[in-house]
């Protein structure tokens, strides 16, 4: 299992001019940390930031490829095709990108897996 470690550390902390580097994402002990920006998180903490924020990630995707045609090209539909052919195309749209939601017990799973692995 590869865990990245930079990426909620670039996320809760800002760039690197901010005081904190890595040569490697997924080996913690190449983090080195400026203690201005507060005590060095742990490996456990950015470990369990990570798995959320790319869980985040995944479950918003949908987001990026659920794109609807511009308002007015949907009112352009409904006045020249009818209200029935636009929402057969907002269904089309719907259906090939569906709304994805977090799943509470997903996370927990995922982040008990990083927990078992760092163990």
């Amino acid at each position: 299992m590869n865990i990245d470690y930079a990426t909620p550390t670039f996320n809760l902390f800002g760039p690197e001019e901010n005081g904190w580097s890595y040569s490697n994402p997924f080996d913690y002990s190449t983090l080195s940390w400026d203690e201005r920006l507060g005590s060095k998180p742990n490996q456990l903490d950015l470990a369990l930031a990570s798995v959320e924020q790319y869980y985040n990630q995944e479950v918003f995707a949908y987001k990026q490829q659920r794109q609807y045609p511009p308002i007015s090209e949907q009112l352009d539909q409904i006045f020249h095709q009818g209200i029935d052919a636009w929402k057969s195309n907002i269904q089309n749209i719907k259906d090939a990108s569906p709304k994805q939601t977090l799943d509470a017990n997903e996370l927990e799973r995922r982040k008990q897996e990083v927990r078992d692995f760092l163990a």
